[in-house]
């Protein structure tokens, strides 16, 4: 099966760790095949277009899919970040499934880092692109960066009594490759919001790999599900694209969720 090919590392990473998975097909539900890790309640769905699928894709036709399939919690893994991204999906995956190392938190230090060691670092480690941030912290152990988080600058915001209040985006968080930071995300966020005072902080979660649950572990609230993005998706190229060229056809991922952590009563 081509899809066992492309996914040939992960699959030689879940024998040698002796995790039993199937691969499933159900055209009912999409025309896609499903990667299922039933024992740890996973079901990876890998997406990789074609011509033959393209009517497929519509606005809501992963939003409408169900959260679990057979009661495994559904994962929208795309054939080109999976290829551009190998090392950190095979990361997550292996996170999600609690085969990471973990270090704790308290034992890192929390240090400012500049623009290029966080380019840098989320090149290598997370399963997006880097973004624009104004401000930037990482974790340490020595001279080892383990987890950074970015967050946007202050944004001025009126609530619906006109009072202004502070706002921040936390932009980014992602961990070392192979790597569970237990308690990384909450060190960070304290420390900027020490250091910031902020009224709210927003962020938003990728649904095709997650719901967002440890933002609301921390205190976030979920405000909002977005509706899906869309991209353009080049056969040849086996990539999706933001902008509309000859022969690309649209694509939509599963949307994205909308947190708020209101540290401010105005806000609430």
């Amino acid at each position: 099966m081509k899809v066992q090919e492309e996914l040939e590392s992960l699959i030689l990473l879940l024998n040698q760790k002796k995790i039993n998975y199937t691969f499933d097909f159900d055209t009912l539900i999409s025309p896609y095949p499903w990667l299922n890790i039933s024992a740890y309640s996973i079901a990876i769905h890998y997406i990789c277009p074609s011509e033959k699928t393209k009517y497929w894709h519509t606005p809501t036709s992963l939003i409408d899919l169900p959260l679990t399939l057979n009661g495994n919690k559904i994962i929208h893994l795309w054939q080109d970040t999976w290829v551009n991204h190998r090392t950190a999906c095979i990361s997550r995956i292996m996170g999600v499934l609690g085969m990471s190392e973990v270090i704790y938190a308290r034992k890192l230090t929390t240090k400012r880092i500049d623009i290029h060691t966080l380019n840098n670092f989320l090149k290598k480690n997370h399963t997006n692109l880097p973004t624009t941030a104004k401000i930037k912290f990482g974790l340490y152990l020595e001279n080892e960066l383990y987890a950074v988080a970015s967050f946007s600058g202050k944004r001025k915001m009126n609530d619906r009594d006109g009072l202004v209040h502070q706002s921040y985006e936390m932009i980014r968080y992602c961990n070392k490759n192979g790597t569970t930071v237990i308690g990384g995300l909450g060190k960070l966020l304290k420390h900027f919001i020490v250091e910031y005072s902020p009224d709210d902080i927003m962020t938003y979660t990728d649904s095709d790999w997650s719901n967002g649950i440890s933002f609301e572990k921390l205190g976030f609230k979920l405000l909002e599900q977005t509706s899906a993005f869309t991209f353009y998706w080049n056969c040849n190229e086996k990539c999706k694209f933001t902008k509309v060229e000859m022969g690309n056809f649209p694509v939509y991922n599963n949307g994205s969720n909308k947190f708020i952590l209101n540290l401010n009563t105005i806000n609430v």
